[in-house]
């Protein structure tokens, strides 16, 4: 009847109690409409033992309360317990509003399926799995990118301009290696500050940015931070498509700045995908 994910005994009795208080009936009395004795039903409510499908479904006819709540809580709650049942917790206490996020998805956008719900009509834990990698990506990007955010502020005297470009170049290499590893959870914090310094260290020389250029998208990036690189790009396309040279020494300063009005969403990209998206668009 029940996943990885079990209902506490404890949690059980205290919402048979609020059901007990709310009728405004005794244990006898209670027990009566249940066809229990005061003893079992006390049990119950005092989490000693956990109450039985068919005792949880006449509570909830006499209520007009879901089974699933009387096991669970409301869906944030069920969505906490999952959390933390997955090793999430250092989550839900950084983003509180996480639960209430995710029920928004999961009832009101792309994902209602009513395929997912399981008897209680909870999302199953299988689809909970699937669903949250994307939810864990986003979290692990924007905790990544904090953390390379504090660090740079805190140890480097760069400009806010260079910090920026910073942070989304070593966030991204960071959170590349951490998706080749795959051994780096949320929690491991002072792992990750380690991968940040290490970036830090090994991609900023005398304070120059340097993009991977593996691929085109990094290539660029740096070649369009430098007016002569720029120029000689430009050379380059024209005299490859046109056959006619362009020098810069004769004014086009407006063509050059186009090109490189391309840097900043070229950055964008570059923080938005993974060396595993660039070797599918990049084939040899």
């Amino acid at each position: 009847m029940f996943e990885l994910l079990k209902p506490s005994r404890v949690a059980v009795g205290k919402r048979i109690r609020v059901i007990k208080d709310e009728l405004g009936v005794s244990l006898t009395e209670l027990g009566n409409r249940l066809e229990l004795i005061k003893p079992t039903i006390n049990s119950y409510i005092q989490g000693y033992s956990l109450a039985p499908l068919e005792v949880i479904e006449k509570l909830s006819k006499i209520s007009g309360k879901k089974v699933g709540w009387f096991y669970f809580g409301e869906i944030e709650d069920y969505l906490c317990d999952y959390l933390r049942l997955k090793g999430y917790g250092d989550i839900l206490v950084d983003y509180p509003e996480l639960p209430s996020e995710m029920r928004k998805d999961l009832l009101t956008s792309k994902f209602k399926n009513q395929a997912w719900e399981n008897e209680f009509g909870f999302p199953k834990e299988a689809f909970l799995d699937d669903y949250f990698k994307t939810v864990y990506d986003d979290i692990m990007r924007k905790h990544i990118t904090s953390m390379t955010h504090e660090f740079l502020t805190a140890k480097t005297n760069h400009t806010d301009s260079q910090i920026e470009e910073m942070v989304i170049l070593i966030s991204a290499d960071v959170y590349n290696a951490i998706s080749v590893v795959g051994h780096l959870d949320y929690q491991d914090k002072d792992q990750i500050l380690t991968l940040v310094e290490n970036f830090y260290d090994n991609t900023i020389k005398d304070d120059t940015i340097s993009f991977a250029d593996d691929y085109l998208v990094g290539k660029l990036i740096n070649i369009l931070n430098d007016d002569t690189q720029t120029i000689d790009l430009i050379h380059e396309l024209s005299h490859s498509l046109t056959d006619k040279q362009f020098t810069g020494f004769f004014g086009g300063q407006e063509l050059v700045e186009a090109f490189q009005a391309m840097r900043p969403t070229l950055i964008k990209i570059y923080a938005d995908h993974l060396d595993d998206d660039f070797h599918d668009w990049f084939v040899k």
